[in-house]
């Protein structure tokens, strides 16, 4: 398999015809989203076809063997996602770039084939990696770099001169501070603060919450006054 092809421009237009590779979770998330910019889902390929996603059809990701066609994988999973980027069945797929319109991308970012700037997110001179998701509200600062296969969940903030690296997953509301370096293969949870480089393969929690009956509470004094 030819390694993705990277674009230097990040303003691809929107194709008139798309075909969704993934009938999961994330497929429901983006087809209204997709169709409001001014794209047409012609319809779904997955490796589990069952009936109609949103009034699309979903076929096997065999049926679009040897097809020229313009697709977006939208399994966000970065090891299930890559893997099934390999199939043999996509190997003639052509996969643009899609950026919302209200999004604010500088001219001075690169944007690789395959990714995906969701509503609201401004992304500076950066390089966004192939097949990476910025999913909603994701601010990308200055000269930061994101590895391929990367899911950036909505209202997640990436400083300036940050390095992220391949497969990771950001969860929604975190925080990266400007100069840190995270490895491949990481995962960092809800509105966790990073101010540290982070290994690869290495996790980044937030402080557990602690969730009990309500029953427990019931009988409680009230503080005196």
């Amino acid at each position: 398999m030819q390694p993705p092809k990277r674009t230097s421009s990040p303003f691809t237009p929107v194709v008139p015809n798309v075909v969704f590779v993934g009938a999961g979770r994330n497929a429901n998330n983006l087809m209204g989203i997709f169709e409001d910019a001014g794209a047409t889902i012609s319809h779904v390929v997955d490796d589990k076809p069952s009936g109609l996603l949103l009034g699309k059809e979903v076929r096997t990701i065999d049926s679009v063997a040897g097809e020229e066609v313009d697709a977006f994988l939208t399994i966000t999973d970065p090891e299930i996602a890559q893997k099934v980027r390999e199939r043999p069945a996509l190997a003639n797929c052509r996969w643009p770039s899609f950026i919302f319109p209200n999004s604010v991308v500088s001219r001075y970012s690169s944007i690789c084939e395959g990714s995906y700037i969701g509503p609201f997110s401004l992304v500076t001179n950066a390089v966004i990696g192939v097949h990476t998701h910025l999913f909603a509200y994701n601010c990308i600062g200055a000269r930061a770099q994101i590895g391929d296969f990367t899911a950036i969940l909505p209202h997640a903030m990436i400083s300036s001169d940050v390095r992220i690296g391949k497969g990771c997953v950001i969860a929604t509301g975190a925080l990266i501070s400007a100069g840190v370096t995270i490895g491949d293969n990481c995962k960092i949870g809800p509105n966790v603060v990073v101010r540290r480089d982070m290994a690869a393969g290495t996790i980044a929690l937030p402080v557990q919450t602690s969730i009990r009956s309500r029953s427990a509470f019931k009988g409680r004094k009230s503080p005196q006054n």
